[in-house]
């Protein structure tokens, strides 16, 4: 007897969108010349290009851009000076010198849908004080593991957001935290950065000058699906 063919049942998905290929771009890029994987599937008549994030319970989070078409490669070029503009492009030949290669990996069949987190695995939201203490929090929670930390924007009933996931270690039990604090408007920057001798941070389009540590920016297109806060 012939044994059935097993049909590819991927990890249930949290898809989450993104505002721009440069964020996705800036997801996954390491800064060293080395990035994580992406993926590719057929959604309707786009293809979904997603990293995958956080896991929240036994689903996980993937970031996410639509594209006609699916691409091998994206050419991310980041931005290490003011002068210097970050641009991601879809590569279809030889790429742009100077810029790191992300590669794409497309499934054709995949049967991938949009997941939702079970009650009893929602993030608990906690809110912090102020943007200073979600940054450096973020920042000394990854200084152990020598990564550049990814804090997350998005605008929420009108209201701009910074968040970041289990900052501040050992609080979390076996659900993630998400800490938010609320900025004075939606910050626009690809990075914020901290300066340990002046105490100060500040949001850049740019990251390079040795004298200050680094975080990312990850601007979604809209609040993450089991984001709530008082109104």
């Amino acid at each position: 007897m012939k044994s059935k063919k097993r049909q590819l049942r991927p990890k249930s998905l949290i898809f989450v969108k993104l505002e721009s290929l440069d964020d996705l771009s800036r997801y996954v890029c390491n800064y060293d010349y080395t990035n994580a994987q992406l993926v590719s599937f057929k959604s309707g008549g786009a293809y979904r290009i997603f990293a995958l994030g956080e896991e929240i319970g036994k689903s996980a989070i993937a970031y996410y851009v639509s594209n006609p078409k699916s691409e091998r490669v994206i050419g991310y070029t980041y931005p290490s000076s003011p002068s210097q503009k970050e641009n991601s492009h879809f590569v279809s030949g030889e790429r742009q010198e100077g810029s790191n290669a992300i590669n794409i990996i497309c499934i054709d069949d995949a049967k991938i849908s949009d997941a939702k987190p079970k009650d009893k695995e929602i993030p608990s939201i906690a809110k912090l004080s102020s943007v200073h203490d979600l940054v450096t929090a973020a920042l000394i929670q990854a200084s152990g593991t020598e990564t550049i930390p990814q804090i997350y924007s998005f605008v929420y009933k009108g209201k701009a957001v910074l968040c970041a996931f289990d900052v501040i270690e050992g609080l979390s039990d076996e659900n993630k935290i998400l800490y938010y604090s609320l900025p004075d408007k939606n910050q626009s920057g690809g990075f914020v950065r901290y300066k340990y001798s002046d105490n100060r941070i500040d949001f850049t389009e740019y990251m390079g000058e040795h004298s200050y540590m680094y975080a990312k920016i990850i601007h979604l297109a809209e609040p993450f699906p089991f984001f709530k806060m008082p109104d």
